[in-house]
């Protein structure tokens, strides 16, 4: 009996929808976050990570990232305050930050929204995805 041939096709890989973005994930959760950064890995963009707000405030000085991913629910400072210090920063204000957070009331999403976040996502009902989906729109929202 003859071996069978199984010929694989490649395909170029497709780019990512953020590739070549700078990415700024500020979340505690290890797990949610190394889930996150493998994802936004496999869109090609660049990732820097924070654990903490003090921390990111400086880091977002240093790496000027194109969009920042901000926990609400944070250890040293929660993700509110981070981004009223984000948004009085004259080298800071113009980056988009996108809150997601279990924190979902309706109260929570206007506060957020009204200190200048481009969007608020519930962790309990997004899925990855939707992620880069909507740092997607932002950044492309940031450009017009």
């Amino acid at each position: 009996m003859m071996p069978r041939l199984h010929l694989i096709k490649k395909f170029p890989q497709e780019k990512g929808k953020l590739a070549g973005k700078k990415v700024m994930l500020v979340e505690d959760d290890s797990f949610l976050s190394d889930i996150i950064a493998r994802k936004l890995s496999a869109e090609k963009c660049s990732l820097v990570r924070s654990d903490n707000a003090a921390q990111a405030l400086s880091l977002a000085q240093a790496e000027r990232p194109d969009i920042i991913i901000l926990d609400i629910v944070l250890p040293d400072m929660n993700g509110f305050e981070m981004l009223e210090k984000l948004k009085s920063n004259d080298e800071c204000k113009r980056i988009p930050v996108v809150l997601l957070s279990n924190l979902n009331q309706k109260k929570d999403i206007e506060k957020g929204l009204n200190l200048g976040a481009a969007r608020f996502l519930a962790k309990a009902s997004i899925v990855l995805d939707e992620v880069v989906d909507q740092l997607e729109e932002v950044l492309a929202e940031a450009k017009e």
